[in-house]
């Protein structure tokens, strides 16, 4: 594959680079300090890098850039085994960051690369080189090699992600402070209006006054109906140029796509191509960087389970090579994606054989699911269709991970009419993070928020006209058709009040399933900030997150995916019978401390609680428990030798058999940066020795398991 082959990412390719070659040089310069020669984890972050670089270059076809940063791995291998001087290597890692620019500038020729790659020596060229050892200080990013200069060239300006970051945070704070805005000023017009009326039942000179007054006070409300109206449009603009400046095209990343399926076909001993159709559509960055996972599923699973191998294609008349296509379309706030193959489809009779012969649901279960019901089976954790176990499936955990992370960016999947010419899986994900338009409804004393893009109607309906079907409450929709119905307060464990003689009752549909649920009041639309749950607080099923309202109050956003999973009888008699059964066990706890006082104190005050506990006295010795025995949660000291508590947490998070397994850390690190270690690691609470007590640890204990 050659550079010029790859036009639509070029651009990207030299802006992720630039970064890169920025961060390694900030490594090879902690690397060459006279305190820290040697440095371990400068080592690692450098190969890490250089590793990175290297396959972004593959793809983009600079085999330049490739050969130089293949050059730099080996010569950190060959410090690392052969124990090359520290000065020669530091040398030769800045040689080759400036080479690389200089490739990234497109003023090198790829002899260069070659001979650095063969020799140690420094390599000069003959071209006009650029004097820093990082990319060209210009603010534009470096033209692709070959490319015609324009008068009107567009100039872009590099900026971090994590300021970007602090925009949208702004622009988040600006929206729910335009809420109140509207509250207070709703709040004065009422003022107004109750003081004209105690004008109109006054009389003589008190009347005069208040009427002095009124008038005052109403030119002081049109004032402020004024500035908030203008402060309004002022956030609206604010909000969306933060979104625009966080979007991203997906045409940037379907070179990756194309590759993944490549490599996948390669692997698998298939002929498949990509084509994929995403026009101009962009995304955030924060929901095109979670979209990463599922999409490299999906296309993993088309070529593995779908297309069939070039022989079997021929026999049944198909072209060898198989066809994955990807789609995608924005109506509204959110963005369509379709992800189809020309292979053998999915065999819902088959799933749901599978499915009853692991025990995941019963067979009355399936005898009242439809076709599309059994197919999305596959989403099911721990089911797989494949006969072994290899490095692309077999272990039941792509579709299952899709559907969680689809579901963490406010979005979700489904599977089309299941058919033996082909499977296809759609997509809907928000296009922006910044705000969330939801209908906001109530049930007894709590506000929910219910994400627009899920809901249909709301409509009043009698309670004379409700029906049971299949043993389900249910009424006639708009076309006829009975709609299942929820109580929210029951969804929610609240006290359910009386139903009134009509209900009230939101229609939720994500395109495949239908629910009704009943609420106490809708409460109008709201545009607000949707935040996810706290780090430390376990994912509560139905619950997404909470928005601040105008008016101060607390919105639960709900998960309207997760609810309608319910509508399906996802969670099956099997899941209830197994928690139900995992209640009378006794819960198993592994304590990781170094320091045999605080093991022994955890570990007394644990058991007392009626807990079983293990001990383990550093990071190394606890993961060779956890790969011999079951445990249903780690408490575990932060610094400790050999592997560490952080370190500890992200090789569970990285476990496919471990990776659910509740963390506590108990440490006494208390600044917000080791905290804010213990959240990017995993883990699920963070408990401070020096503010520690029993109390604290049994509670949340209890909380996760």
């Amino acid at each position: 594959m050659s550079q010029s082959d790859n036009d639509d990412i070029w651009p990207l390719f030299c802006d992720e680079a630039t970064e890169a070659l920025e961060d390694l040089a900030r490594v090879v310069e902690r690397f060459a300090a006279s305190e820290t020669l040697g440095d371990a984890w400068a080592l690692e972050r450098a190969l890490r890098i250089l590793h990175n670089i290297k396959g972004a270059a593959r793809v983009a076809g600079s085999e330049g850039v490739e050969v130089v940063a293949h050059g730099l791995e080996e010569a950190l291998g060959a410090y690392r085994q052969e124990g090359t001087p520290i000065a020669e290597v530091v040398m030769r890692l800045r040689d080759g960051i400036g080479l690389i620019s200089r490739f990234l500038g497109g003023d090198t020729p790829l002899d260069a690369a070659r001979v650095f790659a063969a020799s140690s020596e420094p390599v000069t060229v003959s071209e006009p080189t650029v004097s820093s050892d990082l990319a060209p200080t210009s603010d534009t990013l470096p033209a692709k090699p070959g490319a015609p200069a324009s008068a009107s060239t567009t100039f872009t300006v590099r900026v971090e992600a994590s300021r970007l970051d602090d925009l949208m945070h702004f622009a988040e704070e600006f929206l729910v402070a335009q809420g109140r805005r509207h509250v207070r000023h709703a709040e004065l017009e009422q003022c107004l209006l109750d003081l004209s009326q105690i004008e109109r039942a006054a009389s003589g000179e008190l009347r005069a006054a208040l009427g002095e007054a009124t008038r005052r006070l109403d030119a002081l409300v049109e004032a402020n109906r004024q500035d908030v109206q203008r402060a309004g449009h002022l956030v609206r603009d604010w909000s969306a140029a933060v979104k625009r400046a966080r979007m991203l095209p997906l045409a940037g990343v379907v070179p990756q796509w194309r590759r993944t399926v490549a490599e996948t076909a390669h692997a698998v001993g298939r002929e498949a191509r990509l084509v994929a159709d995403v026009g101009d559509i962009e995304v955030d960055r924060q929901i095109l960087d979670g979209l990463r996972d599922p999409m490299m599923h999906l296309l993993r699973n088309a070529v593995d389970h779908g297309i069939e191998p070039p022989d079997v294609r021929e026999r049944q008349g198909k072209p060898r090579m198989g066809t994955i296509r990807v789609r995608a379309r924005a109506p509204g706030m959110m963005v369509e994606l379709e992800v189809s193959d020309d292979g053998r489809g999915l065999d819902a009779a088959e799933i749901g054989r599978r499915a009853v012969e692991r025990g995941l649901l019963s067979p009355d279960r399936l005898a009242r699911m439809n076709a599309t019901e059994t197919a999305e089976i596959v989403f099911f954790a721990g089911f797989s269709t494949a006969p072994s176990i290899s490095h692309v499936s077999g272990r039941g955990m792509g579709l299952d991970i899709v559907k969680q992370r689809l579901s963490e960016l406010g979005g979700h999947v489904r599977i089309a009419e299941p058919t033996m010419a082909g499977g296809t899986f759609r997509m809907e994900v928000p296009a922006t993070v910044v705000s969330t338009k939801a209908l906001l409804v109530r049930t007894a004393r709590t506000a929910y928020a219910l994400p627009t893009a899920y809901v249909a109607r709301a409509f009043r309906v009698a309670s004379s006209e409700v029906q049971v079907v299949d043993g389900v409450a249910a009424v006639p929709d708009a076309e006829g058709e009975p709609l299942r119905l929820r109580w929210l307060s029951a969804l929610m464990q609240e006290p359910r009040q009386t139903d009134a003689a009509k209900l009230l009752v939101v229609a939720l549909s994500d395109g495949a399933t239908r629910l009704g649920v009943v609420v106490d009041e809708v409460l109008g639309e709201v545009e607000s900030v949707a935040k996810g749950l706290p780090w430390n607080v376990p994912r509560i099923p139905g619950i997404a997150g909470a928005m601040i309202l105008g008016s101060g109050v607390l919105a639960v956003v709900l998960d309207v995916p997760r609810l309608l999973d319910v509508a399906r009888g996802r969670q099956g008699e099997r899941t209830e019978t197994v928690h139900a059964a995992e209640a009378m066990k006794k819960r198993r706890i592994l304590v990781v401390d170094d320091s045999l006082t605080s093991r022994t104190l955890e570990r007394n005050i644990l058991d007392a609680a009626g807990y079983e506990v293990d001990t383990a006295n550093d990071g190394e010795a606890a993961w060779q428990a956890l790969q011999g025995g079951a445990y249903d949660l780690v408490v575990s000291d932060v610094q400790m030798p050999r592997l560490n508590g952080v370190e500890l947490t992200q090789r569970i998070r990285a476990h496919p058999k471990l990776k659910s397994l509740p963390v506590i850390l108990v440490t006494s690190l208390d600044r917000p940066t080791d905290l804010a270690q213990g959240s990017a690691a995993g883990a699920d609470e963070y408990i401070v020795k020096g503010r520690f007590d029993q109390r604290k640890l049994l509670e949340a204990v209890a909380r996760l398991i």
